[in-house]
Order: structure tokens, then sequence, then C-alpha cells
């Protein structure tokens, strides 16, 4: 396995200024718009052809070095298709920018050849009970993997986060299928944990390079296939660990369905509050909020490899509620969300008591922008004073109870934003 993992980390290391050239020279370059792209400078966005060529590289080594059984190829052949078709599918939309409908098209095309092959979910365990999928198997696999593939896709969003995300969960899935001698899957964590790192070496703050959606879809699907395969019981995947090994991107993801679909928004539509964004707007610097995400990570993938080692499912499902609970109460991520749920299930009579303490969502409006938190209203009051005295047409309200803005000149009672309308 070390000399596996080495080839694949050797590969992937040499390999990125390849893809580095290709990307310059075909312009699949991210440039900074000031709103979600903030890096400083133009940046090549095929980094993730270095890491697909080291994982199929890695995946043909493993043959040599760690002859598979006869039940591995299929599935190690059905993945390096499902590997090539979306890599290709990134490439054109990093280059494209392809619309949400024929680009989740695409993903599902990806996952056609693992199902072909019988990758796919019989059954999976909670707590001790086993609920059989039946003739539901098929689809239920295919949107996980799909869910695992969007949700890594959109935490791909900071310098070095997707990458190094990917490469703990990578490492507690290699260990836990050593464990289980489940062979196969371990190979592939190894292959995927050294094409990871050795790109990493170029995506560390401040990036030279960046995965791109041909990178990070195809991390989310190797992943989240590695996911439910890693089990003591085969065929039977346990669904609190699955969900842990892949704690942060799926906590991002439900967190973007529940910001977007509050504010009336599709849940495709591109936005800068990610977990990620948000550390970065409380002050954070790009290196601690990697550290902060990865320990994260890091933590509730532990906690599933323990859950799976003592049998014991309500380890990981603590673990999980005790880390994003953290994350509310410090209000680091999720407390928006989280808050506006709360408020939309509470009875009417108690809108009046919500509207000082609870922040609401920030959103986007025909006129300009609403900004709902008190944390925003205050870090942006300045901004706010300038720009109502330098433009007279601008009409800036403020709740005065909640942000005690003192040269707001139009307050209204019981609202919690700040909107600017051009």
């Amino acid at each position: 396995m070390g000399l596996l993992l080495a080839i694949a980390i050797l590969t992937s290391f040499y390999l990125t200024p390849v893809a580095m050239r290709l990307a310059w020279k075909y312009d699949a370059v991210s440039r900074p718009d000031g709103f979600r792209k903030k890096h400083s400078r133009p940046t090549p966005a095929w980094g993730g052809l270095a890491v697909n060529a080291s994982i199929l590289l890695g995946l043909a080594f493993s043959y040599c070095l760690l002859p598979p059984s006869s039940g591995d190829v299929p599935f190690h052949a059905a993945l390096a298709v499902s590997v090539v078709i979306l890599g290709l599918l990134g490439c054109y939309d990093d280059l494209f920018d392809m619309r949400a409908g024929i680009k989740l098209a695409g993903q599902f095309l990806s996952v056609v050849p693992l199902v072909a092959v019988g990758v796919y979910v019989e059954r999976f365990s909670v707590f001790g009970f086993t609920f059989e999928l039946g003739c539901l198997g098929i689809p239920w696999t295919i949107a996980w993997i799909i869910l695992g593939i969007n949700a890594w896709n959109l935490i791909d969003g900071m310098d070095g986060l997707a990458s190094t995300l990917g490469i703990t969960v990578a490492a507690i899935v290699a260990v836990l299928a050593g464990i289980a001698g489940n062979t196969s899957v371990a190979v592939l964590a190894v292959v995927l944990a050294g094409a990871l790192g050795g790109f990493l070496a170029h995506n560390l703050p401040p990036a030279r390079v960046y995965l791109g959606d041909c990178g990070s879809m195809v991390i989310g699907l190797v992943l989240a296939t590695l996911a439910f395969r890693v089990v003591p019981q085969p065929g039977t995947p346990n669904l609190p660990v699955m969900i842990a090994l892949l704690f942060v991107p799926l906590y991002d993801t439900v967190l973007a369905i529940l910001r977007r679909g509050l504010n009336g928004r599709g849940i495709m539509t591109a936005d800068r509050e990610h977990i990620h964004h948000r550390l970065l707007d409380r002050g954070l610097s790009v290196w601690a909020s990697l550290t902060l995400l990865a320990a994260l990570n890091l933590t509730a993938g532990v906690a599933g490899y323990f859950a799976i080692l003592m049998g014991q499912e309500f380890i990981a499902v603590a673990v999980l509620v005790a880390v994003a609970s953290v994350c509310v109460q410090l209000d680091l991520f999720g407390r928006q969300e989280w808050t506006a749920v709360i408020g939309r299930l509470r009875p009417p009579r108690w809108s009046a008591r919500l509207g000082a303490s609870m922040p609401l969502l920030r959103k986007r409006s025909d006129g300009g922008v609403l900004f709902s938190t008190a944390h925003e209203v205050g870090t942006r009051r300045k901004q706010l004073d300038r720009l109502s005295r330098s433009k007279p047409g601008v009409s800036v309200g403020i709740d005065v109870r909640m942000a005690g803005a003192p040269r707001a000149h139009a307050a209204t009672t019981g609202k919690e934003y700040v909107e600017l309308l051009s």
C-alpha cells in the first residue's frame, strides 16, 4: 500500500503542472469577479485532470502490486469509466458553464456504469434496524452518489479545501477497509488520498491551480461510492456512518438547500453563503478556515470509524449533532438557516418575540441586497452611511432597535434588514 500511495502522490504532483498548461492554453481559467471569486489573480482550473489521471494510473498499478479478486475487476472498471465520463463533463463545464439540468443529466450518466455492474445498495442499517430497499435500491444509490458529487462541487470554493477534506475522508476509509479486509475499497482510498496529496502541494493557499468541476465532482463520486462500500457486513451500509464520513460537504449542501429554498431561489443557484465563505466573512484567514473545517470533518469521520468498530451508531450521531450545534452557537455557520427554519415552524404569536433576537437570511431583492443579521448590519454601517451621504438617491433603511444605527433616516419597526435600493 505504501508504494501505491507514493506512486499516486508523485504522479499527481508531476502531472499538475501539465494540467495547468492545458488550462491556460484552452482558457479554462477562474478569473476574480469581486463577489464569489475573490482570489487575487486568474488561476487555471483544470487541476482535476491530474487527480483523475493519477486515480486511473494508480488503479492500473494496483493490479501489478496487489492483484485483485475476480469480483473487484468489474467494480474498478466501472469506476474508471465513471471517472472519465464525469471528468470530461467537468472539463466542459469549466469552459462553458453548463445549465444545471444538463449538468445533472451528465452526472446521472456517469453513475450508470457503476449501477450496471451491480454497485448499488440493496439495504442499509440504522441503529441496528435493517431497511430493505428492494426495487428502490438503484434510484437510492444514484441519488446518494449524485448528492456526493454535488456536495463536493459546492464545497470546492476555497484554496485547498476540497482536497484536504478528500484526504481526511479517504484516509479514514482506507483504515476502515483495511481492518475489514476489504482490499478493493482500501486500494481505491489509498490511490485517491495519494492523488489529492500530490495535487494539494500546488493547491494550498495561495493556490496556483484549482481542481475545477472536473476534479471536485470526481472526488465526490469516488468518496460517495466508497462510503457505502466500506462496511463490515457486505451489502449493508450504515447510514449514520456514511453521513459522518462526508459530514462537512453534506452539511454545507443541506444549508444551501435550506437557504435557497427559504429565499425563494432555485437550489442550483450559485451564492456566496457557503460555510467557508461564512468563516472568511467572520474574519478567519484562509488557513484558519481550512484548518477548522478539516478538523471538523476529521472529527466526524473518526466518530464514524468508532461507530463501526464498536457497533454503536449513536456515537456518530451524537458527535454530528454536537459539532453542528457548536458551530451554530458560536455563529460560525448554520445559524441563519436553522433560525429561519425555526421561525417558519413557530406559531404566529411568537413572531414578535423572535424579531429582536433571531437573525434571518441574507437575500437579494429586485432593488438591491438585504443584510439580515445584526453582525452584518454593524460591520457595514459605515459603508451604508457613506453611501447614503454620497448618493442622495439611495434609500437606506435600518432597524434602529437591532442595529442601533444613529444615521438611519428610514427605520422600519419590527424588521431585521438593511436594504440598498439602487
